[in-house]
């Protein structure tokens, strides 16, 4: 057993030996095969590969083809060889000449394939393209040629042209085209530039298909059957699907063009123009025609390294509903297929287009039977034309104002034209055709009913308006017709009610509404109406009456009014309610019923015409019946045409009526009046116009004059006298005496008397009537007052005068007698003009006398009142009225020898004490100084606030209950006042007064101001208790007020009034002094913003952010420090006037910003006068101070340029201003001194922040004592970064276009090495950077490049160096990766380097489509191209990297949207090393290069990096979807779309960047507490510095990094963070340090180290690039990471201030002793058991 076990082992081995034999030997066989067949097959591929017939060179155009300013010089074109530019055999052998050099066996070959009527370009086309169908090798192989008239072909076509250029393949019903030279038989090959047509050969089109768009605009596809009915107003959609178009023959024989003949059903095409590949633009989609073109691009073509390629397009279009059979179905045969099409019945009917237009005259036409509104209906048919059309026209609104359709009737009646016809009759205008009948039309009932709309005949009762039917009938394409009808306005109407009158015109084929047209006629007039009286005015008759010529004009506007006013009619009123006049003046006003003249003026005509046929009627008041007959005290009446001949004023008339009133002179004596007011309205009237306003008519005007030239009474006083006075009396007859109680003679001889000076005369008129009336009863009576105060002296000239209308004096009275009556001592007389001899005369009289003071030691100053008074009646002509009311009065202010002088002065400011609850605004002090004689017993005084109601620019202040302070008498020193004092304190210390309140009673207080509050007041008033002497002395009345505000801003100027009056008997006041104090928020110095600007080294633009208004020339250019963002201040030294001599200001500069320059920049004009303030040296300054000087002009030219001197240590500057004047005016004696500063801070400049910078300033005094301070702030935001974004709107497509505006004013910005700046750029994962369109230009001259490099982080950001002081223009285009029709989001955010993104500009688009007119691939088959860069120089391109590339599959993960990917075993392999160009392609479709497809994940990974760079290890899983043919994603596609691990684009060749790196080396930075805990990052940016030597110094002995970054944390920040240094040697160990604030390395981690002004121990761990760690090691490696920490330091551990933690010391010692004790005993215990 044991033998055959052992046999059988042995067997089994060697039959195991043998079998592997085998499979070796048909392992080698096969291999061999294999070969022999790769090679046979891809042996005509070798023969072509260096053989080319384009005639062009390969060449790409590089840096080299370029002049420095971009231009093109190397004078070549781009071309890449594609499978065109290579030859095939036929070509080859037409290039030999078929010379007789070929062999017998040559010739023989080429006799059978000529006889045989075969090419061998198919044979080639076979092997070079394996995509070829079936159908085409069987119809090869059968050999079959078309012969003449077989199958509709053309004859001599061979069966090469049928079967193996299949683009040229003629179908039936097709034009044939014309054979390309070299298919004769001559063996010269050509090309033609006719597209290939696909619509002739059904082949190539893979499907075609129709849609219709439903009304909500879905689309919704058409059945071939024809079963479904489609509208025949739906938008139709031809797309076409097609297929194996072969890329050579589409580019050397048909121009790159596709062509598609459109069916005759569709017209007025639409494309959306655009042929994609994926999101790529390859070609364009046009329609020429009745054909679809579609053209691509060559290069695109050229570029495929397919044989074929297959695409779709679209376009839509309308119906032509003229090519449908009657009962609405056609049938569409196009490529081959036919549609059955069903628009449903009567479809031109249902969806022809009828356009119908409505218009309404503008102007009602007026008849003699009433008014009527024209309306003109057009109806235009559409392309189609149109069966059996007709009209309905209603008036759907306003139709109970409308009569009927003028003659229009119940029954049909044939229209006719224009010329046949009058007004207002319809009629029918058509088109130049004669052949068309006109239409009928006829009045009906409307209906409602839909399947029949259109009324019938003989529906409407007599009285309904029914609707107009106009029966067109049928129409053709393009058929004009028109209809003008009227309709009649019902009698009676108010116009003015008719809001609008609609009318609506339905249009209908058969059954079918086609539109409607609308017009509205809106009544409306427009008018110009007045009423004056003549060029004369009122005239004053002979007889004493006044006549008053009135006009009336009414014009109805032509152009603004369009219809007429009827039964028009004039009313006019002199007691009319809403202008009356005084009814005790109406009896004696009366119209002249002869003066009324009426004209008027018809629209077109020059001139007015007499009207002579109109009635005129009167009533006494409106309400009252009017009569024909006149009567005089009428006091309104009417004006019409007669009932016969009624006024029509149509748009354009104008009417004009004159007439007049006669005025009594009796008016003026019944109302006591010097005059009085007629009163006048005129209303117009009409019966189709009202106004219930303006009842009874539609528009009113009113018109008033007075009647004056009386003077019943009046009193005039002229001024003192200023010397004794002698006046003469004349006549001694003529004189009488009233001193003696009544009017006698006077007896005396004398002819003069004496005016003493100081007298005052008087002068009175009386009854200056123009001779109307007779005053001579009225008694006259003269009375003065205070009578103890003055009286007459001497005698009253009285004059008796006449008017005298002619006199050519400008007193038209004349003096007829003169009498005189002595009045002397007395205080009132009176008499009578009878008295003195004057007897029924209508004489004016005036009285002339004097009146003197008397008493004068007893008043100082008194106000005398003088009345004159008449009592009794006037006459004239029998006629009397009494005018007893009547007076005149006069006062005047008299002085008499008492003197008392009253001063008021504002004194000074004391402000409030910081705990004060009473006067919590301070004190504003007052003063009143009296001087003269004597203050007399019982002299009242008032102390008053004149509030802001008086005045409003004034502030309140207030009285308290203890505001007088005191008062005071005595002598000050000479020149001296009381505001000469500062303080109340210091006037009580200089003992030159003493206290006489005692001498006044209590103040009283009053309110008479209305101010609110506790213990608050407006005056108060203080009494003399016995008289005061003042001979020398003055006396002073001291008083305070509260002020009711302060002032806040620095230039607030808040004014306060207190004054002072003076009263004799405590009633009547007179007002003595009044003074103002003003308090001003920067009295002595202030401080404000003058404005914030930009200067880009030309022009300042300013922000007109503060007191310079924008005024840019208000800055000194050629002292700012460069381009930048400033801010100018001004400070000003006394504002409110009251500073005296020289001063120093320190200016404190805000921290970020530096000083550009300080000068003077104006000077106050009264300080001008007094000597120009100017800077002045400052001697014994501390070391440090540096002297700088500006010189420049003031704001105002005159001054000429000064120099301005002053100085500057760090962040302050200091200067001397002098000489100032005390010249306490508001802003007059000050001067302004403006600072400007530049904008350094790095957070504003780089970081966007907003920051509010305040500039203080302090007044000091010439030695340097401070004396007040005050600040401004500027705010400032400044963007240095600008982002936009271009092709979004309106013709948008798959590239977008983005620019970078950075440091547009070309200022230096802030940065570490002080040459360049980072500028990060995030892009969104939806969009793939094209690396090659970055181009950075100076803004300011963009064909001025400007050196930068780019980099590329795998997170899609772009970071670009630019230097930091040019204006830079950055550009680049990005690829929106998604198909056409997908819409997306972008963003695009760019921001400085150690910065937040927020700071920045960034652009966001939502929702970005584009759309395509049609797609195009080659195949089934994508391409993947991988394109290999320097991550941080995007300018270098990397050769030498290798990749692999295998297929993946993709499986759900619950829940996430990322799934488990994973690598699908076996071939296919991708591998490849990239080129010259750092390029690399895959999926070509050979031997060697498998094909890619849609729809399939790759994983790409490199394998080996380029020499001195790091491996990219990453694994990148990338898909171009693909949607299926029902235009969506299959769901395993769409799940790899929205898993982030694959990366999607959606062209056909996959363009994949992938970077790499040199050696790199992160820094990490962290913090610790002083426990040693880890803690938040500390806000600020920290810098670290990259070294040879451990030491902190590098192999070529410098100090200074090799390379600097940065980390900035903000406060917000919580994670830690990193930064990288970069482009190293992988190979060397370099060291990091931090870099303390003296950009010293940190070398010493046991010592403190400054940093950002805070002290740290700084130690440092270094991460392996393996994840090993090294404990304080900043030694480093390329993929390492150095983490350096800063623990903060305290100084001293605090003190808990307890003992607790010494009792749980003490108890753990306890403890722990008790422990050691029991294990001694323990183990004594174990020692002695054992």
């Amino acid at each position: 057993m044991q033998n055959k076990g052992t046999d059988y082992i042995r067997r089994l081995l060697k039959d195991k030996t043998r079998l592997k034999r085998w499979r070796k030997m048909i392992l080698c066989l096969s291999c061999v095969v294999v070969f022999c067949t790769v090679y046979a097959l891809i042996l005509p591929a070798i023969t072509l590969e260096r053989k080319t017939v384009c005639g062009q060179e390969e060449h790409s155009h590089t840096e080299e083809c370029y002049s420095s300013d971009g231009q093109l010089t190397c004078g070549k074109t781009e071309h890449t060889h594609t499978e065109s530019c290579y030859a095939d055999d036929k070509t080859l052998e037409d290039q030999s000449g078929e010379d007789s050099q070929q062999t017998p066996e040559q010739n023989q070959t080429e006799g059978q394939e000529q006889n045989q009527g075969q090419s061998q370009e198919q044979n080639q086309n076979q092997s070079q393209d394996q995509s070829q169908s079936q159908n085409q090798v069987q119809t090869s192989d059968d050999g079959n040629v078309a012969q003449n008239g077989e199958n509709g072909d053309t004859a001599g076509t061979t069966a090469d042209e049928t079967a193996g250029n299949d683009e040229e393949s003629i179908v039936a019903g097709s034009t044939p085209a014309p054979a390309a030279e070299g298919e004769d038989g001559t063996g010269s090959a050509t090309t033609t530039t006719e597209g290939f047509d696909l619509s002739a050969d059904a082949s190539k089109v893979e499907s075609v298909s129709m849609s219709y768009q439903e009304k909500d605009g879905t689309w919704k596809k058409i059945e071939e059957s024809g079963n479904e009915e489609i509208p025949g107003d739906a938008n139709i959609k031809l797309e076409v699907e097609y297929k194996d178009i072969q890329i050579q023959k589409l580019i050397q024989n048909h121009n790159c063009t596709l062509t598609y003949d459109l069916p005759d059903l569709l017209r007025n095409e639409k494309t959306d123009g655009k042929i994609m590949d994926g999101n790529k633009q390859v070609g364009t989609l046009t329609v020429q025609g009745k054909k679809i073109v579609v053209q691509f691009d060559q290069s695109y073509l050229a570029s495929l390294e397919k044989t074929t390629i297959k695409g779709n397009f679209f376009i839509t279009g309308e119906v032509n509903l003229s090519k449908l059979q009657e009962d609405g179905t056609t049938t569409v045969t196009t490529a081959g297929k036919t549609f059955h099409l069903n628009f449903g019945e009567d479809p031109v009917a249902q969806y022809g287009k009828v356009d119908v237009k409505k218009e309404c005259a503008n102007k009602v036409i007026s008849k003699e039977d009433g008014d009527y509104i024209q309306y003109t209906i057009t109806v235009t048919a559409g392309e189609d034309g149109c069966p059996d059309v007709s009209v309905v026209d209603t008036v759907v609104n306003g139709a109970d104002y409308v009569s009927n359709y003028a003659g229009i009737v119940k029954t049909k009646s044939k229209l006719e034209n224009k010329n046949e016809v009058s007004e207002p009759n319809p009629y029918e205008e058509i088109d130049a055709d004669k052949t068309v009948e006109h239409g009928e039309v006829y009045v009906g009932k409307p209906t409602t009913d839909t399947e029949n709309p259109i009324p019938t005949e003989n529906t409407t009762s007599d009285d309904e308006l029914g609707s107009m039917v106009w029966k067109i009938g049928g129409m053709k394409a393009g058929e004009v017709r028109k209809l003008t009808y009227y309709v009649k306005l019902k009698d009676g109407l108010n116009m003015k009610d008719i809001a609008s009158i609609d009318n609506k015109a339905n249009v209908y084929s058969k059954k079918y509404h086609k539109g409607y047209g609308g017009a509205s006629f809106k009544p409306q007039i427009d008018y110009d109406m007045n009423k004056k009286t003549s060029d004369q005015g009122v005239v004053r008759n002979e007889d004493g009456t006044y006549t008053i010529e009135y006009q009336l004009i009414f014009t109805l506007k032509k152009d603004s009014s369009n219809y007429p006013l009827k039964n028009f009619v004039f009313w006019d009123y002199l007691n009319h309610s809403d202008n009356a006049t005084d009814t005790k003046i109406l009896p004696y006003i009366s119209y002249k019923s002869d003066s009324f003249k009426l004209e008027r003026k018809d629209d077109g005509s020059g001139s007015y015409q007499n009207v002579e046929n109109y009635k005129i009627k009167w009533s006494t008041d409106k309400s009252t019946e009017y009569v024909e007959t006149y009567f005089a005290d009428a006091n309104c009446f009417s004006l019409s045409g007669t009932e016969t001949n009624p006024f029509t004023v149509n748009p354009g008339d104008s009417y004009r009526l004159t007439y007049s009133v006669t005025v009594q002179p009796e008016a003026l004596a019944v109302m006591q009046a010097n005059s009085v007011q007629v009163k006048n309205r005129w209303i117009v009237a009409a019966s189709n116009a009202y106004n219930a306003r303006f009842a009874p008519g539609f528009e009113a005007v009113r018109l008033n004059k007075t009647i004056d030239g009386y003077t019943w009474n009046e009193k005039v006083v002229g001024k003192e006298t200023e010397t004794n006075r002698t006046i003469n009396l004349t006549g001694s007859d003529s004189r009488y005496d009233l001193t003696k109680g009544k009017v006698e003679k006077d007896s005396s001889t004398e002819s003069v008397f004496s005016v003493p000076v100081g007298s005052y005369p008087y002068t009175v008129k009386v009854n200056e009537t123009k001779n109307d009336w007779d005053a001579t009863e009225v008694s006259m009576t003269d009375t003065l007052t205070p009578a103890d105060k003055v009286q007459y002296v001497g005698y009253a000239k009285v004059e008796a005068c006449k008017y005298n209308e002619n006199s050519t004096n400008s007193d038209k009275y004349e003096v007829k007698e003169t009498k005189w009556v002595k009045i002397d001592g007395l205080k009132t007389f009176t008499l009578k003009p009878s008295d003195l001899g004057w007897n029924d005369e209508s004489y004016a009289y005036r009285f002339t006398y004097y009146v003197t003071p008397v008493n004068k030691e007893s008043f100082g100053q008194a106000t005398a009142n003088n009345r004159f008074e008449l009592k009794g009646e006037v006459g004239r002509g029998g006629n009397k009225f009494n005018i007893s009311e009547i007076y005149s009065q006069t006062s005047v202010n008299i002085s008499g020898n008492y003197s008392m002088n009253i001063r008021k002065e504002a004194w000074h400011y004391e402000k409030a004490k910081a705990d004060a609850t009473k006067w919590k605004n301070g004190k504003l002090y007052w003063v009143i100084e009296v001087d003269g004689t004597a203050i007399l017993k019982d002299t009242a005084f008032k102390d008053e606030i004149v509030s802001n109601t008086t005045t409003s620019s004034l502030i309140n202040s207030y009285l308290h209950s203890d505001s007088l302070v005191g008062i005071y008498i005595g002598k000050l020193e000479d020149g001296k006042t009381i505001t000469d004092y500062k303080t109340l304190e210091e006037l009580q210390a200089s003992e030159k007064l003493k206290t006489v309140t005692d001498k006044f009673t209590s103040p009283q207080f009053g309110n008479s101001a209305g101010f609110t509050g506790e213990d608050v007041f407006s005056e108060f008033t203080i009494t003399a208790k016995e008289k005061i002497t003042l001979g020398e002395n003055k006396l002073y009345f001291v008083v305070q007020t509260e002020p009711q505000t302060l002032p806040t801003k620095y230039r607030d100027s808040f004014t306060y009034r207190n004054q002072v009056s003076t009263s004799d008997d405590g009633t009547n006041w007179i007002p003595q002094s009044t003074a103002d104090k003003t308090l001003c928020g920067g009295a002595d110095i202030l401080k404000e913003l003058g404005q914030t600007f930009t200067y880009d080294g030309e022009k300042v633009t300013s922000e007109k952010d503060g007191k310079d208004d924008g005024h840019s020339e208000k800055i000194i250019q050629n002292a700012l420090t460069g381009s930048g963002q400033y801010a100018s201040w001004v400070f000003k030294l006394n504002y409110a006037g009251e500073l005296s001599g020289t001063y120093r200001v320190l200016e404190t500069i805000p921290d970020g910003m530096e000083l550009a320059y300080i000068r003077i920049k104006w000077v106050g004009p009264d300080q001008k006068k007094q000597g120009f303030v100017e800077s002045k040296k400052i001697a014994d300054l501390d070391e440090g101070w540096k002297e700088k000087q500006t010189t420049a002009g003031t704001d105002d030219a005159v001054d000429g340029n000064k120099t301005t001197t002053y100085y500057v240590k760090g962040n302050q500057a200091l200067i001397a201003l002098g000489d100032f004047y005390p010249g306490k005016a508001t802003d007059s004696y000050s001067v302004d001194v403006q600072v400007v500063c530049k904008v350094v801070d790095p957070k504003v400049l780089l970081g966007g922040e907003k920051k509010k910078f305040t500039n203080y300033v302090t007044l000091q005094t010439q030695d340097g004592q401070d004396i007040r301070s005050a600040f401004s702030s500027a705010t400032i935001e400044t963007k240095n970064l600008e982002k936009t974004v271009k092709n979004t709107e309106p013709n948008k497509d798959e590239k977008v276009h983005f620019t970078i505006k950075a440091n547009e004013l070309g200022q230096t910005l802030p940065t570490k090495d002080g040459t360049t700046l980072k500028l990060i750029d995030k892009l969104s994962s939806t969009l793939i950077l094209d690396t090659s369109t970055i181009r950075v230009v100076n803004s300011k001259n963009t064909s001025e490049n400007v050196t930068f490099t780019a980099s590329l982080g795998a997170d899609n950001t772009l970071e670009i160096q630019i230097p930091c002081d040019q204006p830079v223009t950055i550009t680049y285009t990005a690829t929106v990766n998604a198909p056409p029709g997908q819409a997306v989001s972008f963003s695009n955010n760019a921001y400085w380097e150690n910065y937040a993104p927020a700071s920045g500009s960034g652009v966001e688009v939502d929702g970005y489509s584009y759309s395509a007119g049609g797609t195009i691939s080659g195949g089934e088959n994508i391409k993947l191209k991988i394109i290999k860069k320097d991550q941080n120089d995007l300018s270098r391109n990397l050769s030498g990297a290798q990749f692999k590339m295998v297929k993946c599959k993709r499986t759900d993960i619950s829940g996430s949207a990322e799934g488990k990917i994973t690598e699908l075993a076996g071939p296919p392999t991708w591998t490849g090393t990239t080129d010259e160009n750092g390029e690399i392609s895959f999926g070509k479709g050979d031997v060697t290069d498998t094909a890619m497809k849609y729809n399939t994940i790759y994983k790409v990974i490199e394998t080996k990096a380029p020499d001195g760079y790091v491996e990219d290890n990453t694994p990148y899983y990338i898909m171009v979807p693909k949607e299926a043919s029902d235009g969506k994603y299959p769901s395993d596609v769409e799940a790899c779309i929205n898993d982030p691990q694959i990366k999607t684009q959606y062209q056909e060749v996959y363009k994949l960047t992938v970077m790499n790196h040199k050696g790199e080396i992160t820094v990490e930075k962290q913090f610790k507490n002083p426990s040693g805990y880890e803690s938040s990052p500390v806000s600020g940016t920290y810098w670290f510095g990259l070294y040879d030597n451990a030491d902190g110094t590098n192999m070529n002995g410098t100090t200074q990094p090799l390379q600097e970054i940065s980390i900035t944390y903000y406060p917000e920040d919580k994670t830690i963070k990193t930064n990288k240094f970069v482009n190293l040697d992988t190979k060397k160990t370099y060291y990091v340090f931090e870099l303390d604030d003296k950009n010293q390395p940190i070398k010493d981690s046991s010592t403190v180290a400054t940093v950002n002004g805070m002290e740290y121990f700084t130690s440092y761990t270094t991460i392996k690039a393996d994840g090993s760690k090294t404990t304080e090691s900043n030694s480093a490696t390329n993929g390492d990471t150095v983490t350096v920490t800063n623990q903060s330091r305290v100084n001293k551990l605090p003190s808990t201030g307890s003992c607790g933690v010494l009792i749980y010391r003490l108890a753990g010692a306890i403890l722990i002793l008790f422990a050691v004790v029991l294990m001694l005993m323990k183990y004594k215990e174990t020692k002695t058991r054992n």
